[in-house]
């Protein structure tokens, strides 16, 4: 493990001594990364700030007339249907995310550590790939769903993200670099493929696995086409789905009233803080565990 700490520091230091080039790249990745932290600075700004100013243009990175009404309009109108998506949203996001990496990394584990002969490895990451490149079609995804009589059901969104072919990809691959030598010792003192995994493969994988907790986690948050397709129940829509109702003014307003939203009272300044309040928790997970990310993106790409 020492010998890895030492292979990173030297991997994260910058290319050649110059002091010039430090600089232009420490500017470059300070533009880019305002450039990418400026959109959502504005939408925290419209939010604390007066409806008027923000429908007027008149805020920019920093609040005008600074207000809580924003956030007060969702107390007072919509609360209840906020936090129900937003509970259905954690359920989807924490339960997906465990079974997902669950499920992943026992797949993966059988695939690294498969023997070389085992065709049937090279058959199925032939297959992960290629659903990569070719997802499956909406009709055929839908008719399977209704069969399985999951319409109206969480467990629609989540069980179809058991196994994401990309993290698979990642995780076999990240297996296959802890050392052999573990697994021989371990099988001489009575360990099984099980115990292996959990005691060896597991521990020394924890980077690897907060990538893709953090990958799993965003993707299962920001659902909103199996939401849409599988989810007509008003009770269990997701974020993103209100977001939408909000966005569009009432979407399905005439079925659901639980999701009528009036347009003429709402402003920008709303909609940011609506934004606001369904990005935090994700920005919060990032910043969590943003020293295990960088960790295990660095670890993914050394080799023996």
């Amino acid at each position: 493990m020492r010998a890895v700490r030492n292979q990173l520091n030297v991997s994260t230091k910058i290319p050649g001594g110059s002091t010039l080039g430090s600089i232009l790249v420490y500017l470059t990745l300070s533009l880019v990364a305002l450039s990418m932290l400026f959109p959502y600075i504005h939408e925290l700004a419209k939010s604390f700030s007066h409806p008027l100013d923000v429908t007027k243009g008149n805020v920019s990175i920093w609040p005008v007339n600074f207000t809580f009404g924003n956030y007060y309009y969702y107390y007072r109108k919509h609360m209840m249907t906020l936090l129900r998506s937003f509970g259905a949203t954690v359920f989807i996001t924490v339960i997906g995310t465990f079974l997902s990496l669950l499920c992943t990394s026992l797949a993966a584990f059988s695939l690294a550590r498969g023997k070389k002969e085992f065709k049937l490895a090279t058959l199925l990451m032939a297959l992960a790939m290629f659903s990569i490149i070719f997802p499956p079609p909406i009709i055929p995804y839908f008719l399977t769903i209704k069969s399985y009589g999951l319409m109206d059901s969480l467990w629609a969104i989540i069980i179809p993200h058991l196994v994401i072919a990309y993290h698979l990809i990642i995780l076999r691959t990240f297996f296959r670099t802890i050392p052999e030598e573990l697994y021989d010792s371990c099988r001489l003192d009575g360990a099984s493929e099980a115990r292996m995994f959990w005691h060896i493969t597991l521990p020394l994988s924890k980077a690897a696995l907060a990538t893709i907790s953090i990958f799993t986690a965003v993707i299962l948050w920001n659902i909103f086409m199996h939401a849409l397709l599988f989810i007509r129940d008003v009770h269990k829509i997701p974020l993103q789905i209100f977001i939408r109702s909000v966005f569009e003014g009432g979407f399905g307003s005439e079925t659901n009233p639980l999701l009528a939203i009036d347009i003429y009272t709402q402003s920008d300044g709303i909609k940011s803080s609506l934004i606001i309040i369904t990005t935090a928790p994700i920005v919060a997970l990032y910043l969590v565990f943003q020293r295990h990310f960088i960790k295990g993106m660095m670890l993914g790409s050394i080799k023996e």
